[in-house]
């Protein structure tokens, strides 16, 4: 009994021992990691903005008499818009950026909700001297967050172009059979942290993000993510309904492949099912609007920025267009 004990004890320490050296090495790998991507620092073409305490970093390109904003969904940042921007700003001015607690804005103190992630893009786009009207590009959670700058801001919007949305009570909603397949996954928060101090975030991502680190660092990654989850499993979300309809243009880009994406494992009639409740969610965000419309970007997932960057922008570019046709009016 003793022997067997003490052979217990020993492969305790062994154990021990070998997790803070693979612990040691993780933190290790990922300090490297971060100091070989310091490069992106130096690379930055855009500027800081004080929106209240807390300071937004943006990216302004092209010149014209409007401006099309370009809002990420989360926790993603402002480079998903890169090629969408390249197009849009031969045109006009267009305006990218990372929300508060994102890559390199800072966090500040307030809540991640829509009120206060509204309130810091009505802030920025004042003091930045960013002119109206403006076009409002949204994708995924975007669809949620800018809910109540559209709502407020109708009057200075010339049109809504959102990409495959987010729907406030899309996790509710969810039919059993579906919900393994579609409900929220958010990891406890003293993981998500473990895991991006000690290199394990990193090997799970792969190459696919190098500065994802920095929102997880700050705590605006988890945020956002934590109060979507929250949000969607309330019945009656308060963000569901507008307190008016809309009266701007709305288009809906929606993917026409989210069922594979949703269960990509599953058979045939789980991912026709999942595509079928999708549809029907994209089909009442599209009914925000008397103006709404929808397009179905057949062979496509959620992920479409780059894919579908051409049918993107032509909706963008419809949508400016309307300007010149106002002032002929």
């Amino acid at each position: 009994m003793k022997k067997i004990k003490r052979i217990l004890i020993l492969l305790t320490k062994g154990i021990l021992i070998v997790l803070s050296v693979l612990l040691v090495i993780g933190i290790i790998y990922e300090n490297i990691a971060r100091n070989g991507s310091k490069h992106f620092l130096e690379e930055r073409t855009g500027n800081f903005l004080d929106v209240g305490g807390h300071k937004l970093y943006f990216e302004k390109e092209g010149k014209g008499d409007l401006t099309v904003i370009f809002e990420a969904g989360s926790p993603a940042d402002h480079r998903i818009w890169e090629s969408i921007v390249a197009n849009i700003s031969k045109h006009t001015t267009t305006l990218t950026y990372d929300r508060a607690g994102l890559l390199w804005s800072e966090r500040g103190l307030l809540e991640k909700n829509p009120k206060n992630i509204s309130t810091d893009l009505e802030t920025l786009l004042n003091n930045g001297g960013f002119k109206k009207p403006y076009v409002i590009v949204g994708h995924s959670a975007a669809g949620i967050f800018l809910r109540p700058f559209i709502e407020k801001n109708q009057d200075d919007i010339l049109g809504v172009v959102f990409i495959d949305p987010s729907h406030p009570e899309q996790d509710i909603r969810v039919p059993e059979n579906l919900r393994k397949y579609m409900g929220p996954t958010l990891p406890p928060n003293w993981l998500l942290k473990l895991m991006n101090e000690t290199g394990l975030f990193r090997l799970y991502i792969g190459d696919r993000d190098q500065l994802i680190y920095k929102s997880i660092k700050s705590g605006g990654f988890y945020d956002e993510l934590e109060f979507l989850d929250n949000e969607m499993k309330e019945e009656s979300s308060n963000l569901n309904i507008p307190n008016t309809q809309w009266e701007i243009p709305l288009t809906i880009i929606s993917a026409g492949q989210n069922g594979k994406n949703f269960a990509p494992n599953a058979g045939v009639q789980i991912q026709k099912e999942a595509q079928e409740y999708w549809d029907s969610l994209q089909i009442e965000i599209s009914k925000l609007s008397s103006k709404g419309k929808r397009i179905i970007a057949e062979k496509s997932g959620h992920m479409m920025l780059k894919s579908e960057s051409k049918l993107i922008s032509d909706e963008i570019l419809k949508i400016i267009q309307l300007k010149d046709n106002i002032k002929n009016d």
